[in-house]
């Protein structure tokens, strides 16, 4: 292909892993818990070009169709910024209007959007790239961690579904899940739902297997059900 490519277009969600780079700029988490009874949240970003500087934009999109709606109530400081080469800058989240339940967590999508300035040679092609991590809210009333949680997560086979059953007020980040060695597509569960998921072709469904993602982008240890 001719020219040069110094960005691929993309909107990534990693976990397990306590940072998130994209191109040359590192985002310092991969997740963002925004405690109700704190006046805002933060996460850092890091230019590790050693020369080129990037124009970064900021913004908060609702997690799902059903909020598309309402405006996510909220708003990052600063929108837009120039991050300079090796420099590192603070995003602040702040709650700045509406109502959000408080018996349970909310869930949204923060954006980040970092844009290369233009090279001027010809032939060259500069594209931004955009990362989107969840952000939670959480409501400072609800004494559960997501350990604690998924502790309290319940497992059953009924006609030959997989049942989920999520009886707590938090979101629960799923990494991976199996049945007698089959993998079940599953991310994230909402609060106080259940869900019912087809088994894998070819299993009996005794054996389930399966991981979460805690605060900090952690994944749990193997959690061993028998079904």
């Amino acid at each position: 292909m001719p020219g040069r490519i110094v960005g691929v277009l993309l909107a990534c969600y990693l976990t397990g892993i306590s940072t998130l780079a994209s191109a040359g700029v590192i985002i310092g988490g991969t997740r963002v818990i925004y405690l109700s009874d704190k006046p805002d949240a933060t996460i850092t970003i890091k230019n590790n070009e050693a020369t080129v500087p990037y124009l970064i934009q900021t913004w908060i999109d609702p997690f799902n169709n059903i909020q598309t709606a309402r405006k996510p109530p909220f708003t990052v400081i600063p929108p837009v910024s120039r991050l300079e080469a090796g420099q590192e800058k603070v995003l602040r989240i702040m709650k700045v209007e509406g109502e959000l339940p408080q018996d349970r967590e909310s869930v949204f999508w923060l954006n980040i959007k970092n844009i290369p300035p233009t090279s001027g040679k010809p032939n060259s092609l500069e594209i931004a790239i955009k990362t989107r991590i969840k952000l939670f809210w959480r409501p400072a009333t609800l004494n559960i961690t997501p350990e604690r949680a998924a502790s309290r997560v319940k497992w059953h086979v009924q006609n030959r579904q997989l049942i989920l059953e999520n009886p707590t007020p938090l979101y629960i980040n799923v990494m991976n899940v199996t049945v007698d060695g089959k993998d079940v597509p599953l991310n994230i569960v909402p609060p106080f739902e259940t869900l019912h998921l087809p088994l894998p072709e070819g299993v009996n469904g005794r054996a389930l297997v399966w991981r979460f993602v805690n605060d900090f982008g952690a994944i749990s240890q193997d959690i061993k059900v028998a079904l």
